[in-house]
């Protein structure tokens, strides 16, 4: 039974080690994009992550251009005013832009805020005085941080050129604005969504950057985990197992050797 149990032990270890060694030599892979959903344009195919751009850039200037109206009347701070008029202007040039980009390619556009956002008009309009700036801006800074990754995602895939040339103007739009808000000095950055976690990766002996498959190293790192816990029960069992009677010599009379 001993010997079965090591030897089965000896096994889950290998393949334990054979799975994690495997992350070292898999080469990434490319998938290549479902057609579910595409259309022809004058411009170039258009897919559903093209009509989500349009959508989500849409929904951002019907939330985001009025609270930028209100923050010139009701804030307290001069800049945060000034950044609001700033923002209500630039929403109004870009709400224009993705209007027309929309109207060229065919894709139906929202007309008023998600339920969500229509809570952070609230939530911004109940505050006053101090707590209205930082609400207004704090709110406003995680918005245009959330979809900038996606305007980003657009711009590097896009197989559509009308689609393509938007995002470039949106980011830029974006991008000013995180700009804007960032220089009122009300940021409380601890509360942005951190940056997405890298991809799981190693720099092999080669020198190579590859990818590692984290299903494949979480499946070894297990079967290693379950073959030492085997082991050290087996060698705390041994040691608790009382000595065998029967094996051990007579006892010499009277105590003396």
């Amino acid at each position: 039974m001993r010997r079965a149990i090591l030897i089965a032990l000896v096994v889950s270890m290998l393949m334990g080690g054979w799975a994690i060694w495997q992350t070292w030599r898999t080469q990434p892979t490319a998938g290549a994009p479902g057609q579910d959903g595409w259309v022809s344009t004058a411009w170039g195919p258009l897919g559903p992550a093209d009509r989500d751009l349009l959508v989500r850039v849409r929904l951002a200037g019907l939330w985001e251009m009025p609270a930028g109206q209100e923050m010139v009347e009701r804030a307290s701070q001069r800049r945060v005013r000034e950044v609001g008029e700033l923002m209500a202007g630039e929403h109004l040039e870009l709400d224009e832009k993705v209007l027309e980009t929309a109207r060229q390619l065919g894709v139906l556009l929202p007309n008023q805020p998600t339920h969500e956002q229509q809570a952070w008009l609230y939530a911004i309009t109940k505050a006053t005085g101090a707590s209205y700036d930082w609400t207004a801006v704090n709110l406003l800074r995680q918005a245009h941080g959330s979809v900038l990754p996606a305007i980003i995602a657009v711009r590097a895939g896009t197989r559509n050129d009308l689609v393509r040339t938007f995002a470039d103007e949106a980011m830029t739009y974006v991008n000013r604005h995180m700009g804007y808000l960032e220089s009122t000095g009300l940021v409380d950055y601890a509360r942005l969504d951190e940056p997405p976690s890298p991809p799981r990766a190693v720099v092999t002996r080669s020198g190579q950057y590859e990818n590692v498959p984290v299903a494949l190293l979480a499946v070894g790192g297990l079967i290693l985990i379950a073959g030492l816990a085997v082991l050290l029960s087996s060698l705390w069992l041994q040691r608790r197992r009382p000595p065998d009677r029967h094996r051990a010599g007579p006892s010499p009379p009277g105590g003396v050797s």
